[in-house]
């Protein structure tokens, strides 16, 4: 039996890959660490403090599941576009989340994926950075 698992986890291996692929978004204005981190601020005009971590931590469990599905599929491996649909969906919790009475933090996510050190989705943000 553990003849059989092996073959089959190299298998795996051989189809999907190994090393480390890692979807991020950042956020470069001057001022999104503060808002990001500043869980006192008051936000009347909407969004929130953590903007992007929270929802990130919110919603994790899903990611993963998510990310798990996309490891074998009909149509083989999908875990690049899974990651680059990952980058894009932490882009977007900027846009819903970061507070928006402070310029144009909320379309600054600039969502990015690497495979091994090489980028292979580079999105830049809608909003340029703000001058410092």
């Amino acid at each position: 039996m553990a003849d059989t698992f092996n073959r089959k986890i190299d298998e795996l291996i051989r189809e999907v890959g190994t090393g480390r692929i890692t979807a991020r978004c950042e956020v470069n204005q001057p001022y999104a660490q503060n808002q990001h981190q500043s869980v006192w601020f008051n936000h009347p005009h909407g969004g929130r403090s953590m903007y992007l971590g929270g929802p990130l931590l919110e919603n994790a469990l899903d990611l993963v599941a998510s990310i798990a599905r996309s490891v074998l599929t009909p149509s083989g491996p999908m875990i690049r576009l899974r990651m680059i649909e990952i980058a894009e969906t932490l882009a977007r919790y900027v846009l819903e989340n970061a507070p928006k009475e402070t310029g144009q933090l909320s379309l600054s996510g600039h969502p990015s994926v690497t495979d091994n050190g090489v980028v292979i989705y580079d999105r830049p943000s809608i909003a340029p950075r703000e001058p410092d």
